[in-house]
């Protein structure tokens, strides 16, 4: 069968910062922290530098055998000015909302290109386009899934489980029944089948590392209290867009026996933002929310955000069965302030009974919040 491609501009104006990390986290070595500023260092200008001043013997012991030092002390001890550190620096970012708990500080590296340009993988806006779909299929269609809720709850039930394999096997069929449906191949668990094949999206276009905050992890408990803790996130600013091109390949898209159209995604984005606000978000204190055009990408924006429970199950239901999860998958903890941390959710009448947010510039945002629009482009 003959491709035909539609394609569509996808843009997410972000609303709280987006962390789409890289998996790199930036090392003491290699950043100074100066009053509200990160900067994060060049290795080749910091090498020139120091053989300028003739330190190279002295940075290799530094970088290599040294595990205590960090980035700022070296310089100081090897009277290093704060000029000449500055001019080694591949980027600086605001960090001026960070408050420093005890312990050292992690900072997590973004995605970038080979340029060191910030972007997002189309990868990480497909997975959240996946999730949402799925998630408002099983709204639309609450009695086909009907017997999938019921094992859920029933495989949770059961004791000896590894934590990294609970409901593995319930969210793999839900996917299948929802999304294998081209009939390829002749078993539905193949990829092959997979009508999602027909959605490509492409990466981002290009930012810039003045588009980039640091961003710190911070915890918005149900009764009002508030935690920091000491990681920090290289994240787009608020106020930047994204733009990606969305492709369909309608020859496999009309196999599911329905029509691509940019308003049913839309739609579908709609009732889930819905159904976000109405079960998770309205259970916290303060002004959240969010309009019918909202989504969440990335790294630290939170379970619910990322899962299809909600959607399968209703009000306290969904509460129990989310709780029940958490403590089949969370490791033990020693701190006895850290058992049984779940206990209360049904009383607070949420689970997780933590909203995922950050501050910047004073202001209280939830991470990886976007506002989403599709424009068809012309043939």
């Amino acid at each position: 069968m003959r491709s035909v491609l539609k394609t569509c501009q996808l843009e997410l104006k972000v609303k709280g910062p987006v962390f789409v990390g890289s998996g790199y986290e930036i090392q003491k070595k290699e950043y100074i922290l100066q009053g509200h500023k990160a900067g994060v260092v060049n290795p080749q200008k910091l090498f020139m530098l120091a053989k300028k001043k003739h330190l190279e013997a002295e940075l290799e012991r530094f970088m290599v055998k040294d595990t205590r030092e960090d980035l700022k002390h070296w310089a100081m001890r090897n009277r290093i000015s704060t000029d000449e550190m500055q001019r080694c620096m591949a980027y600086t970012l605001n960090a001026g909302d960070m408050q420093l708990e005890k312990g050292k500080m992690q900072i997590m590296a973004c995605m970038k290109n080979p340029y060191g340009q910030p972007y997002i993988p189309g990868s990480s806006i497909k997975g959240m386009l996946r999730t949402i779909l799925l998630c408002d299929e099983i709204m639309q269609n609450p009695e086909k899934y009907r017997r999938h809720a019921q094992q859920i709850k029933q495989d949770l039930r059961q004791q000896g489980v590894r934590r990294d394999r609970v409901l593995a096997g319930n969210i793999k069929s839900i996917e299948e029944e929802t999304f294998h449906i081209l009939e390829r191949s002749e078993k539905q668990r193949d990829a092959v089948n997979d009508c999602m094949a027909g959605i490509i999206v492409s990466d981002s276009e290009p930012l810039s590392t003045e588009d980039l905050i640091l961003c710190q992890k911070w915890e918005k408990h149900v009764d009002g209290n508030n935690k920091t803790i000491n990681l920090l996130r290289e994240c787009l600013k608020p106020g930047k867009v994204i733009r990606c091109t969305l492709t369909v390949d309608e020859s496999l898209w009309k196999r599911t026996g329905k029509e691509f159209r940019a308003e049913d995604i839309m739609e579908a984005v709609q009732r889930f933002s819905e159904r976000y606000q109405e079960a998770f978000l309205s259970k916290f204190a303060g002004n959240h929310t969010i309009s019918d055009r909202t989504v969440f990408l990335g790294g630290g924006s939170g379970f619910v955000s990322k899962t299809m429970i909600y959607s399968l199950f209703e009000g306290r239901e969904a509460v129990a069965v989310t709780k029940d999860i958490f403590e089949k998958t969370e490791a033990p903890s020693k701190n006895k302030n850290e058992k049984d941390k779940h206990a209360k959710d049904m009383i607070y009448g949420v689970s997780p009974h933590i909203l995922k947010c950050t501050r910047y510039q004073g202001k209280e945002y939830m991470m990886g919040q976007c506002e989403m629009t599709l424009h068809p482009k012309e043939s």
